[in-house]
């Protein structure tokens, strides 16, 4: 195997834990659902928005969502739909927002959202100290992440601490695309400085983070903590980890460099 000259790693699930039980919980149609549009209806209620009763604000929700993402994951080119325009066309459908008000109702509902969503978040800050060995020992750092909100990936990599050791970052929401699109990886990897095969991809996702930077000719670490079995025929990623403590390893910091 290589002598790594860098590592980037995926954010969410990787460097920070989404914890989805961390959403509140609404009942809806006497269901209880998990989500944060409770928290953006009464924002814009807060703002005195004219907005449907709670039940239709939250389909309208839904239904925006899962037409924006369902466009954007059948896209071949793998481009993003930024939070911006996703928001933007849910408040569209909110008819007695004059248009006048939208954008800024677009505005306070997505922050709120991304609020939320981010403090459903955890960080384990002993990563802190992984990152901080692996700058030391003169090993690049970079990230890569699918997120539809700019501002917020790097409000949560500023609010963490892991801002501090990357020498590149790409976030979907603003370069236009998301993993596995190929020129993401080697965009970071030219950012870096590194040719792709000296770079190792460390993630979670086996798509995004095992079968992208395979496409690019780069070395993948599939973070694995479940012992998921790979999808049919896909080629093995170059190492399989249970825990992040294990990309030291893998960088061989322990070796003379």
């Amino acid at each position: 195997m290589p002598n790594f000259l860098a590592v980037v790693f995926d954010l969410f699930d990787t460097l920070v834990d989404f914890r989805a039980d961390l959403i509140p919980v609404v009942e809806i149609n006497g269901k209880p659902e998990r989500t944060t549009s409770n928290h953006a209806y009464e924002a814009l209620r807060e703002k005195d928005y004219p907005v449907p009763p709670y039940e239709e604000f939250h389909r309208l929700w839904i239904e925006t969502s899962k037409e924006v993402w369902g466009e954007r994951d059948r896209d071949p080119e793998h481009r993003e739909v930024t939070s911006e325009v996703r928001f933007g066309k849910f408040i569209g459908r909110l008819e007695g927002i004059p248009e006048e008000r939208r954008g800024a109702a677009a505005r306070i509902a997505m922050e709120t959202h991304m609020e939320r969503l981010i403090g459903s978040t955890e960080f384990d800050s002993a990563r802190l100290g992984m990152l901080a060995r692996i700058r030391d020992a003169g090993i690049k750092i970079g990230l890569v992440s699918n997120f539809d909100s700019t501002s917020t990936a790097h409000r949560l990599l500023n609010r963490t601490g892991i801002a501090a050791y990357l020498e590149a970052t790409l976030i979907s929401g603003e370069v236009g695309y998301r993993k596995p699109a190929t020129r993401l990886y080697l965009q970071v990897a030219k950012l870096l400085g590194v040719e792709p095969g000296r770079v190792l991809f460390v993630g979670d996702n086996f798509e995004a983070d095992v079968a992208g930077p395979q496409s690019a000719g780069m070395p993948c670490a599939w973070l694995n903590p479940k012992g998921a079995a790979p999808p049919d025929e896909a080629a093995p990623p170059d190492f399989e980890i249970k825990s992040l403590s294990e990309v030291p390893g893998i960088l061989k910091l322990d070796a003379s460099r």
